[in-house]
């Protein structure tokens, strides 16, 4: 138990940060970037921290012998936008054939309208004060924060 934790402040089972659990069954992933964005992509290690391993350009790949429940995630390089993998925020690993590689896409996801107005805004007006636009309250607040690359920063990952 970490210093200053006690057993009422362990998260609860359907909160806890997503993690590699162990090493029994390994399997052999191919993840191959086929979006127009330079994805770099993360293993989620034992801490549930995100361990960077490879940064990918389109149609680049990396073949990965890893396990069944070591969880894996991508970013788009320069902006931090979340992407997908195989269709998911967060690429589980299947059991797989010996020494098959089994291929997981890394793709854009379909963004909500608001995530994608920010996108838009942080690339077009990188500077910009956000209160000098004229656009809705809430993405004003929201483009006040700036983003930042974080590997530790596995939340956006839960996003749908």
């Amino acid at each position: 138990m970490a210093e200053g934790e006690n057993e009422s402040s362990k998260p609860t089972e359907q909160c806890r940060k997503l993690r590699s659990l162990n090493n029994d069954i390994s399997t052999y992933v191919r993840f191959k970037n086929r979006c127009d964005r330079i994805a770099t992509l993360f293993w989620l290690n034992f801490k549930g921290d995100l361990v960077r391993y490879s940064v990918l350009k389109k149609d680049e790949f990396i073949d990965m012998n890893t396990y069944v429940t070591h969880p894996w995630c991508a970013r788009e390089i320069v902006t931090n936008d979340r992407l997908e993998i195989d269709k998911q925020p967060v690429y589980q690993p299947t059991e797989g054939e010996n020494g098959i590689y089994r291929l997981a896409y890394i793709d854009i996801p379909v963004y909500s309208l608001r995530e994608r107005c920010k996108q838009v805004i942080w690339k077009s007006f990188p500077d910009i004060d956000p209160e000098t636009l004229d656009i809705p309250r809430v993405l004003t607040m929201e483009l006040g924060t700036k983003k930042t690359v974080s590997y530790t920063d596995y939340q956006g990952f839960h996003q749908t």
